[in-house]
């Protein structure tokens, strides 16, 4: 950008493509490079997060410097564990949140982040969500390989509005398309995270399980359940015995295993037959 008279051109043209590109098949590539204008974003992938279903990617576009199947790999499994996909499902309210408003304390530490994240060379995230009325989710994710100045995340930030509103235009009905999809795939791999574990931990040691899958650490869980650090490993420790496990990073390779396992019954413990083919 030469200077701010530009970047104010440039923005109201792309602005008004996007207007026109409503309920065409280029809305989401028209969307991108607008939201390009502000910044140089290294990969952008608009995914649809269904209540009660399977998620999907309706527009990817990933960069040389990606491996290939980064997003299919996402689905897979590991966007159970994702920050922003755990805000939408936790209803969220709809706005702009970078990987700092949703991730938790010590992310880099996090078994998602050493097994996925950092192997997509990407330093910055951010997410435009929307929330439907039946609690499906819409998340523009705009992914950077260096960390975003003030700035540039203000920019994005203050765009939302307009943003979240020809979202909400283009995609009138998509709650009824996913359900469809949800019923094509007879799959209900979302609840894998709520369930893992649930034939042999308690109730409570499964939502600790869960939160650490995570990533949340000792401090967090404690604050977040309201209990003190010791009680929270105790609870770490009868978890471990009872999965014959010795770490997290052991949990976290537990949990795709059987996730693999399962191959998309999960309507139950995915853990069941995993443990009964691997005693």
């Amino acid at each position: 950008m030469e200077n701010d008279r530009l970047s104010s051109a440039q923005w109201f043209e792309q602005m008004a493509r996007v207007t026109e590109s409503i309920g065409q098949s280029g809305f989401a590539a028209t969307l991108f490079e607008a939201l390009g204008v502000l910044q140089p974003i290294q990969a952008t992938t608009l995914y649809f997060y269904p209540r009660g279903g399977m998620p999907s990617a309706l527009f990817e576009l990933e960069g040389p410097w990606l491996p290939q199947g980064n997003v299919r790999q996402y689905l897979s499994g590991f966007y159970l564990l994702d920050p922003f996909y755990g805000a939408c499902v936790e209803g969220v309210s709809s706005g702009c949140y970078g990987l700092a408003d949703v991730a938790p304390d010590h992310f880099e530490l996090t078994e998602y982040f050493q097994s996925f994240y950092r192997h997509s060379h990407l330093e910055d995230e951010l997410n435009y969500i929307l929330q439907s009325s039946n609690g499906s989710s819409l998340a523009v994710s705009l992914a950077f390989t260096q960390k975003l100045d003030a700035a540039a995340t203000a920019h994005f930030k203050r765009i939302t509005p307009w943003v979240l509103a020809v979202l909400g235009k283009h995609f009138v009905g998509l709650d009824a398309q996913g359900a469809r999809f949800e019923n094509l795939l007879e799959q209900r791999i979302h609840s894998a995270l709520n369930n893992f574990g649930s034939s042999i931990l308690t109730e409570r040691e499964c939502r600790i399980a869960q939160l650490i899958l995570r990533g949340h650490s000792t401090r967090s869980l404690a604050e977040r359940l309201g209990v003190s650090e010791d009680t929270i490993k105790s609870h770490r420790k009868h978890i471990y015995t009872k999965l014959d496990i010795g770490a997290q990073s052991e949990l976290f390779a537990l949990f795709i295993d059987s996730l693999a396992e399962a191959q998309g019954v999960l309507s139950k413990d995915p853990l069941e037959r995993y443990m009964s083919k691997n005693r």
